[in-house]
């Protein structure tokens, strides 16, 4: 595929994966593969052509590439942003951004500076089920938000371990909430975060001393549109589920992904919808990247590394306030 786009990833875990898959759909080309451990990089790249598979990063970007996937844990940002950068890479970022604001407006900087297009990984951006409630909701008061996010991480422990340790995850609110948090920002139009306040405890598995992210959040925010929003969010749960709720003076819909269905009440007209399978052109989130990388058309990517700061705000703001028991505001870090 001479004409393809080439693209590196860094990080072969199940993220890298998935990335692949899609970039493999839309027609580009995956050129490198990096990871710290080499027999991830070389299993992730088995069958392929892919020219380089490295666990060194000057290697990996001696490659000439058009874009870089960088699905990381989250305090592995800074370094590949910034080579990048220098290159004129554009660059796919898993979510979180970075594992905190500091790293993240240092991030922001080299992107700025270099001026590639930067997306951060929020799927949900690009789910019919959350593009079909975000128009339903166009012009409408809404003044409450709810969400629920459960896995089952403390129930089967089969996940990678970093994601129950503080220190490379940031926890429950950064590892998992923050899908949802972002998708309430989308839905009500980028809306930008003001305070937040966070309790949590874990109460599970107290044997388990490698672990130390909470099982049980829950959530209050403000956002500048005046919306209230709670979340709710346990990872020892037998049941996944991503669950959303806008509530304002003429509707109250819910918006569920494991039924992928928007239902309640608007303007006293009864909601059951079944959304379509896709929209947004039909692209994923690693699709719509690559699409902005061939035609310059940055407005494809739904959410780019400045947008991604902001939900990183609300996050670090919630994280911060189990610190003081106080609201933290966001203007404030």
């Amino acid at each position: 595929m001479p004409d393809a786009l080439k693209i590196g990833i860094i990080g072969a875990g199940n993220m890298g994966r998935a990335h692949w898959q899609s970039i493999a759909a839309y027609g580009a080309q995956v050129s490198a593969v990096h990871d710290i451990r080499l027999t991830a990089a070389e299993k992730l790249a088995a069958g392929s052509s892919v020219e380089v598979v490295t666990d060194n990063l000057d290697t990996f970007f001696e490659q000439e590439l058009d874009g870089v996937v960088i699905t990381t844990p989250p305090p592995v940002r800074l370094d590949p942003i910034r080579r990048a950068c220098e290159r004129g890479i554009h660059l796919m970022v898993e979510k979180p951004p970075a594992l905190n604001v500091r790293e993240a407006r240092a991030c922001l900087r080299h992107i700025e500076k270099a001026g590639v297009i930067a997306a951060v990984g929020f799927q949900l951006r690009y789910m019919p089920l959350y593009q079909r409630l975000k128009e339903l909701l166009s012009g409408q008061a809404v003044h409450l938000v709810r969400t629920v996010c459960t896995v089952d991480y403390y129930l089967t422990f089969r996940m990678s371990p970093w994601f129950l340790q503080h220190k490379i995850s940031g926890g429950p609110i950064a590892e998992q909430a923050i899908h949802l948090l972002d998708c309430v920002r989308y839905i009500l139009g980028n809306a930008k975060p003001v305070q937040a306040h966070a309790l949590a405890v874990k109460n599970m598995a107290l044997e388990r001393s490698e672990f130390d992210a909470e099982n049980a959040v829950q959530m209050t925010y403000q956002l500048d549109n005046g919306v209230f929003g709670v979340h709710t969010n346990h990872c020892g749960t037998e049941r996944f589920s991503f669950d959303l709720e806008v509530i304002g003076p003429h509707l109250r819909l819910q918006a569920n992904v494991t039924n992928n269905r928007i239902v309640g009440y608007f303007h006293r007209r009864d909601i059951d919808e079944v959304t379509p399978p896709a929209s947004h052109a039909g692209l994923d989130k690693t699709g719509a990247w690559l699409r902005a990388i061939e035609t310059g058309n940055r407005s494809l990517v739904l959410c780019d590394f400045a947008e991604g700061l902001n939900t990183l705000l609300l996050v670090e703001a919630a994280i911060n306030s189990q610190e003081t028991g106080k609201f933290v505001r966001v203007d404030k870090l």
